[in-house]
């Protein structure tokens, strides 16, 4: 049996199951999606589908959140108390707009039982949406690290995303991370895989026109696909450091 960890699918349906293809997957393999299965791309509802009938295939859950669910749960709580919209998603060219419409109710129960990070303790490994605040164990983490994490300081809860900090002492979380599990985690575009013994970093960009990436266990190996949508200017936009020779797209 194989573990397939997936980085970010923002309604990419066909690189998905293209991706799946190129990692062998079996109905014995068990599929773990980190996260931001929907919003910009075109198949919001088949992604979540998909992730809904692996997790019954396997007796295992498929999925973390991920920020954009994490959303969208907002959003559909203030629908049901005010019976509208939040002003923020009247515009009809909104990109989660365009995913709500996509999304019916047994969707949104679906990401309400996400769970915020998983342990695969045969592997010490963790999955996470963005990353997690290093010296905490899991139960410590605050829900904001687990979604949400980019650049930060120890010793201040804050985060920013990178082209946002407000100085060059606030770092990459990856900096300041020493385990004692492996964490692997999507959320941010990074200009290639981050593969060491104690981080995994997937999110290739893959609605932007890049690519989507997979971590396979227990062989230890990334399999990436060259995404089909069409390239946006994001590989434009400006570059900042994570670590070692990878950047992050912010």
């Amino acid at each position: 049996m194989k573990t397939i960890i997936i980085g970010d699918l923002h309604g990419c349906y066909r690189d998905t199951i293209e991706l799946l293809k190129e990692c062998d997957y079996s109905m014995r393999d068990r599929v773990i999606f980190l996260g931001d299965l929907i919003d910009r791309g075109p198949d919001n509802d088949k992604c979540v589908d998909l992730a809904m009938q692996l997790q019954e295939i396997q007796q295992f859950p498929s999925c973390v959140m991920g920020n954009h669910e994490e959303k969208h749960l907002f959003v559909q709580d203030y629908v049901e108390k005010h019976r509208k919209l939040p002003e923020f998603l009247k515009n009809p060219e909104d990109n989660r707009l365009k995913a709500r419409n996509q999304l019916s109710k047994r969707h949104f129960e679906f990401f309400k039982q996400m769970p915020t990070y998983l342990e695969l303790p045969e592997y010490n490994t963790i999955c996470v949406h963005a990353g997690m605040y290093p010296g905490r164990t899991p139960e410590q983490q605050l829900k904001k690290h687990l979604l949400h994490i980019q650049t930060m300081r120890l010793g201040d809860d804050a985060t920013y995303w990178a082209s946002r900090a407000p100085d060059h002492t606030w770092k990459y979380w990856t900096n300041y991370w020493n385990g004692p599990q492996r964490v692997v985690f999507g959320h941010s575009v990074l200009t290639k895989p981050l593969h060491t013994d104690k981080l995994v970093g997937l999110d290739g960009g893959a609605v932007f026109g890049l690519t989507l990436n997979a971590l396979v266990l227990p062989d230890n190996k990334i399999v990436t696909i060259q995404s089909k949508m069409p390239k946006t200017d994001r590989a434009n936009m400006p570059k900042y450091l994570v670590q070692d020779d990878i950047y992050v797209f912010s």
